[in-house]
């Protein structure tokens, strides 16, 4: 099935002080057959020669400047808006480190066309510093703490992740999203600054009774800077895991369970990194810090705020 309608699919880039990462990305787009006319970067208050760089050399690539830091979502959204005033019949959300393919597209397309009922389509997304090692060949649901397994994370091509299936989340890093989708959803919560808004995302649109699709034809390659242990990392992936844990548990009693083990799992991590049972921190850095998002995630009020699904 073809799609003759290119000019209707828009792309949103959100960003924040990665000038050179983002060139590159616009770069492959380009080469890929995307006009600039199509492609929105959402600047999240860089400091960096960002803004100067595009005007410099993507003349016609759409810029929207925003005076403070939204966060992955808040500068995701004010993109969506954009390209969904200009008619965007589907809207691929990239991260701003990421190179695509140049004929990454047309699969996404095909089978996002292929039933409407199919609300997001992802690509396979390899490490950019690894070319030929998967960083998301699909992931499922682990149900009981809304987590994602069988994701064929660090593994190379082989049948088993190269079929075109049904998946529980898609990651924001590439994402094809049908307007619909957008409409109904309000696109990310807010609530999220970045990380796991995904996931709470994707929850939301199977919710309103539509379906996730991994497409192994389509390449994409991440630089994946979320992998840094800091501090600030820790906070937030942290605050937003007792976020997600919050809005999407069963019941009271599973959010109790969810709660419990956030903070267990954080002191259990921490322990197998000083005994180096693990090179990597779970915790995404220090315990302190991880606590605090824990705790500030826990205790921020919900009650006023309007779900955006």
């Amino acid at each position: 099935m073809s799609y003759d309608n290119t000019e209707k699919v828009w792309v949103v880039i959100p960003t924040h002080n990665r000038s050179d990462d983002l060139n590159e990305c616009i770069e492959s787009l380009l080469k890929a057959g995307i006009s600039g006319e199509q492609i929105i970067v959402v600047d999240n208050a860089s400091t960096d020669n960002t803004i100067e760089m595009i005007q410099e050399s993507f003349s016609s690539v759409k810029i929207i400047s925003l005076d403070e830091n939204l966060g992955a979502t808040g500068a995701s959204n004010a993109g969506f808006d954009l390209a969904l005033g200009q008619g965007a019949d589907y809207i691929l959300r990239l991260d701003s480190d990421t190179v695509v393919a140049p004929d990454f597209l047309p699969p996404l397309i095909e089978v996002a066309q292929s039933d409407p009922n199919i609300g997001v389509v992802s690509p396979k997304i390899y490490f950019h510093n690894q070319p030929n090692v998967i960083w998301y060949a699909g992931v499922d649901r682990q149900p009981l703490i809304l987590g994602a397994r069988n994701s064929h994370r660090n593994q190379q091509d082989s049948p088993e992740n190269s079929q075109i299936r049904v998946v529980a989340y898609t990651w924001a890093a590439a994402m094809l999203i049908r307007r619909e989708v957008l409409e109904k959803s309000k696109g990310f919560d807010t609530d999220f600054f970045v990380y796991h808004e995904e996931i709470d995302f994707c929850e939301r649109i199977t919710t309103l009774g539509y379906q996730l699709i991994f497409v192994p034809e389509s390449f994409v390659w991440h630089k994946v800077g979320s992998v840094a242990n800091s501090a600030w990392t820790a906070f937030h992936w942290n605050r937003s895991k007792m976020l997600l844990y919050r809005k999407h548990s069963k019941n009271i009693f599973h959010r109790i369970l969810l709660i419990i083990y956030a903070f267990s799992y954080a002191v259990y991590d921490q322990m197998c990194f000083i005994l180096h049972f693990r090179s990597k921190r779970g915790n995404r850095g220090p315990l302190t810090h991880a606590l605090r998002g824990l705790w500030v995630g826990l205790t921020t009020d919900l009650s006023n705020k309007k779900r955006t699904a």
